[in-house]
């Protein structure tokens, strides 16, 4: 036995298998890395998205739509599927995320509406403290889920701020109108 530890040629083939199993390690490991800040970016992605979408229909007074069609964004549902499915410790501020969605969905309903029927007290979200403070508190959920999934993925890159109003972001999703804020 002492012979066999002794020579380096024997040990060689022992060697050469542990290598070939850490880079193997290592490989998959990186791979798997990879993949969770591409699900990561993902996310971040459908959550601008979102709030594009979102800042989108301020300007519209929802005349072409009807206010049952009035639901979450494709954007949404997209990036509640990738937080359930990738990042589960976001569950309770996507859920906080989905309400905030519901009563600003609940209250562009009730602005159509108050629009369709009572044009004169119609309020713009400009002048619209409701809408703005739910945008507000819409926002700041978003940009805390971006900067929690940053740090789930290890990206701490430069921080997202106010999403509904990254211009560059609002040309690529073929948004023609500003942002209310």
């Amino acid at each position: 036995m002492n012979e066999l530890l002794s020579s380096p040629l024997l040990l060689l083939p022992v060697f050469a298998v542990v290598v070939a199993v850490l880079h193997t390690l290592v490989q998959r490991i990186r791979r798997e890395r990879q993949r969770r800040r591409e699900h990561g970016w993902r996310l971040i992605h459908e959550l601008k998205a979102y709030s594009a979408w979102v800042d989108s229909l301020h300007g519209e007074p929802f005349m072409s739509t009807e206010p049952e069609e009035l639901t979450s964004a494709q954007a949404l549902r997209s990036a509640r599927a990738i937080a359930q499915e990738h990042f589960p410790q976001l569950g309770q501020v996507m859920l906080r995320l989905l309400q905030a969605d519901s009563q600003l969905m609940r209250h562009l309903r009730e602005q159509k509406l108050l629009r369709l029927s009572e044009p004169g007290d119609w309020v713009p979200c400009q002048r619209d403290p409701e809408y703005r403070d739910l945008r507000e508190a819409q926002e700041d959920l978003i940009d805390s889920i971006i900067a929690r999934c940053q740090a789930l993925i290890g990206d701490y890159g430069r921080p997202w701020r106010h999403t509904g109003m990254d211009s560059e972001f609002f040309a690529s999703m073929s948004v023609t109108s500003s942002p209310c804020r």
